[in-house]
């Protein structure tokens, strides 16, 4: 459920208009810049009408900072709030928040899929709004089910706001309760409730983040569903399948929950072939069994799940997973290409680690290693507990080696390990760089353990697998020096 927010905010928060949509190509920019400058307009006439009617006090100086911040801030950089709090990460952004998971009140396990659907909505609809800094759902769903203070929540995240809330069906009827909190207090500040048919949850969507964006002081002027109503699910059942299906790619991503999301998404296209959700979804599972090594025909998976996205898109350019998805599924040999899917993803929602952080790594090889540690860095400071956070620290690793800043990558994958030990990957960096660098010992340490986790583990095999991955003069060249210090450590060579 995604909307499109043209907003000003009163306190001078920020404000301007989110895209509409992306145009796929070389005409992106063009068509962003003309509707970002008609909006421009339209928020100045506005301005000018609250000067002459005297509407609020203090409103023009609140307009007037929201006009300048929309044109110095979003015009010209729209991760400009996202980089500045990478760079300062115990500040806290004006417009900071992070939607906590939704109880479920039907106290049935089976239909925490709903609740959990919810709050990644409105997660993502809140993303939306331009000059916000929203934590990330991996992040957010840490918290589920865990008693926490509210204090040391806004501290530990470095953010002002939380969204609270929960969930309960009766048949088709649903009641969301949702509230906003004042982390520096730990008071909520506005709080509702909202009646609706489980069939029509776009609209009930529409009404939760309308009124949650008028607490926080923002005009919402001109606001409309993303999404056609051609793009609605024609029956619950399939909207159900579809929830459940993206519930299971939130796990752990075992062979076993992956292709149970395959088989989701399938019984939802089944129900409803044009289901957008559903396409995206299955392209997903289908392009994580193949990076998993899960998939029996991975040629006919990456071509049934491009074809798949690449139809989601046709119909909603808009959709920042959408973009992601596909850049993920470039990211296996044409990083240049996933990285452009990437920056569309970003112009759609500034906040999204999974864009920032596979970013990063499809820049390592792109031959753009130094470039690709701020997008990991942006993406650990939106969502530091997020799934994800294992690998964005390895690339964070291997950027580093790539640039010969040993030390540094040897944090970043130590980092890496304790958080997952079972993860080969940092074990192969650490390996490499003992072994550059003449620390033979650490290295047999290193390689000892790398062999106990990846069985059969040789050079000429890394280096294959590092070759599939990009055919860029510079990368190659770098990922040559991380294979000669696999040998210079005593790694087996076949």
């Amino acid at each position: 459920m995604t909307f499109v927010w043209r907003l000003a905010t009163v306190d001078g928060s920020g404000g301007g208009d989110s895209q509409e949509g992306v145009e796929q190509g070389a005409g992106a920019k063009p068509w962003f810049t003309d509707q970002l400058r008609h909006r421009l307009k339209r928020i100045v006439a506005l301005v000018a009408s609250i000067g002459a009617v005297g509407a609020i006090v203090g409103g023009m100086t609140g307009y007037w900072t929201a006009w300048k911040t929309v044109r110095s801030e979003l015009a010209h950089d729209p991760q400009s709030v996202q980089k500045a709090a990478a760079d300062k990460p115990t500040v806290a952004p004006r417009l900071s928040l992070v939607v906590l998971p939704f109880a479920n009140l039907n106290r049935d396990p089976d239909q925490d899929y709903f609740a959990d659907a919810i709050t990644t909505d409105l997660t993502t609809d809140l993303a939306r709004m331009p000059g916000a800094f929203v934590i990330g759902r991996g992040t957010a769903f840490t918290y589920k089910n865990k008693q926490f203070d509210l204090k040391s929540l806004g501290r530990d995240l470095a953010i002002r706001w939380a969204v609270q809330g929960a969930v309960q069906r009766n048949g088709d009827e649903v009641r969301v309760n949702v509230s906003l909190t004042d982390l520096a207090t730990g008071g909520d500040i506005w709080s509702d409730r909202f009646d609706g048919d489980r069939s029509n949850l776009g609209a009930l969507q529409d009404q939760i983040t309308a009124r949650l964006a008028r607490s926080l002081n923002v005009e919402l002027f001109n606001a409309e569903s993303r999404r056609s109503e051609t793009e609605q699910p024609k029956t619950p059942d399939a909207a159900d399948f579809v929830m459940r299906g993206w519930a299971k790619l939130y796990e752990p991503r075992v062979k076993a929950a992956v292709l149970e999301a395959q088989n989701l998404f399938e019984r939802a296209l089944q129900l409803d072939p044009d289901n957008i959700d559903a396409q995206i979804g299955k392209a997903y599972a289908l392009n994580l069994a193949v990076w998993n090594q899960y998939s029996t025909s991975a040629v006919a998976d990456m071509k049934l799940a491009r074809e798949l996205v690449d139809r989601a898109l046709s119909r909603r350019p808009n959709s920042a997973m959408g973009h992601v998805v596909k850049g993920d599924i470039l990211r296996f040999g044409d990083p240049e290409a996933a990285i452009q899917e990437y920056d569309f993803a970003l112009q759609i929602d500034p906040n999204f680690p999974p864009a920032h952080g596979w970013r990063g790594a499809a820049l390592i090889t792109a031959g753009r290693a130094r470039e690709a540690l701020a997008p990991l860095r942006i993406a650990l400071r939106l969502s530091p507990k997020d799934p994800f956070v294992i690998s964005w620290h390895y690339n964070l690793c291997h950027a580093y080696l790539h640039i010969g800043e040993f030390d540094a990558a040897i944090a970043e994958c130590n980092t890496s390990i304790d958080l997952n030990a079972n993860f080969w990957w940092p074990y192969s960096d650490l390996v490499s760089i003992y072994g550059t660098t003449g620390q033979i010992e650490k290295a047999q340490e290193k390689l000892a353990e790398l062999k106990r986790i990846r069985p059969g583990f040789t050079v000429q095999g890394y280096k294959k697998l590092g070759y599939s991955l990009s055919s860029n003069p510079k990368f190659r060249r770098e990922f040559d020096d991380i294979v000669e210090g696999l040998r210079k450590a005593g790694a087996p060579e076949q």
